[in-house]
């Protein structure tokens, strides 16, 4: 065999082993490059909600911000005739870092949400902090929209735009919902910190209209739900569900959860209302069935 042939024979293989392995740019390896929990609680949430489950991809942007120092995106493939996508973006607790909760990033995008997992500027980063990095990088999600050469350019709506955060991260999501105010429709706080460390609630959630799903568990030892999710959930004015599992620690919601599926079916089905106006989901989330009932202590919807 000639050098040529020898050279081309050899590129062939490597290409072959490349897609094999899922390994070229733009395989929706759900297996590998993201984890498969999340992409099959997706697949799983499309047949149940009657929803076009999309192929994930993931990229990191360069991020020039004072108010956290880096990103993860997962997005939906889209084809160039789909209407834009709704928009998640999601900070960690105190701490954690954005791959503790690489389930979330397949579990939303494959339903069509553009899905932003922060790192903030520190670890140990406080409340404050946090809740700040939500509102720039929600600004910042949006001009990745605008950006005509990134892979999001014209895909998202900036009207169905969503906010999430656990722990520390979760109670700087209720703060940053209220700076938001309609620049967001959604807040989803989960196994939620209500403050800076050392410190307790003594406000309230009266001027935070934004429909909110408060995920909590009552066995969690370092946030009890009386002393901070169910303390502020029953402050919130506006449309509100208040999800307790009887059973869980503080991480129910990070990479390995107890019940994953339970939180990410909940949480999709929630977006769905409240992001794409799907109603008719309104009752899986209002009334929960049998099969999941019995895995909260406390389950309350109010106005």
């Amino acid at each position: 065999m000639s050098i040529f042939r020898q050279t081309c024979f050899l590129i062939w293989i490597t290409l072959i082993t490349f897609v094999v392995n899922g390994s070229v740019m733009g395989q929706d390896n759900s297996q590998g490059r993201y984890r498969p929990e999340g992409r099959q609680i997706g697949i799983e949430a499309g047949q149940l909600f009657n929803e076009r489950v999309f192929e994930v991809r993931i990229y990191e942007p360069d991020v020039d911000s004072s108010s956290f120092s880096g990103a993860k995106i997962f997005y939906p493939l889209t084809l160039s005739f789909d209407a834009p996508t709704g928009a998640v973006v999601f900070v960690p607790g105190f701490r954690a870092s954005a791959s503790s909760y690489e389930w979330w990033g397949p579990t939303l995008a494959s339903l069509g949400y553009v899905v932003t997992i922060l790192e903030t500027n520190n670890p140990t980063d406080g409340l404050s902090a946090r809740a700040e990095a939500l509102v720039s990088a929600v600004d910042f999600v949006k001009s990745e929209n605008a950006r005509t050469d990134g892979p999001l350019a014209g895909k998202i709506d900036p009207s169905r735009v969503a906010i999430m955060g656990h722990s520390m991260g979760g109670g700087a999501s209720l703060v940053a919902a209220q700076t938001l105010g309609s620049a967001i429709q959604a807040v989803i706080p989960l196994s939620l910190y209500c403050c800076e460390i050392g410190e307790s609630f003594d406000g309230n959630g009266s001027r935070l209209p934004t429909p909110a799903l408060v995920i909590a568990s009552a066995t969690d030892p370092i946030a009890p739900p009386k002393d901070h999710a169910k303390l502020i959930y029953d402050t919130l004015a506006g449309p509100k569900i208040y999800m307790e599992f009887s059973e869980g620690d503080h991480n129910i919601v990070t990479n390995g959860g107890t019940d994953l599926r339970t939180i990410g079916l909940f949480a999709l089905a929630f977006l769905k209302v409240h992001l794409d106006g799907r109603s008719d989901l309104s009752s899986f989330v209002a009334s929960p069935s049998l099969e999941f009932s019995n895995k909260f202590s406390r389950y309350e919807v109010g106005n």
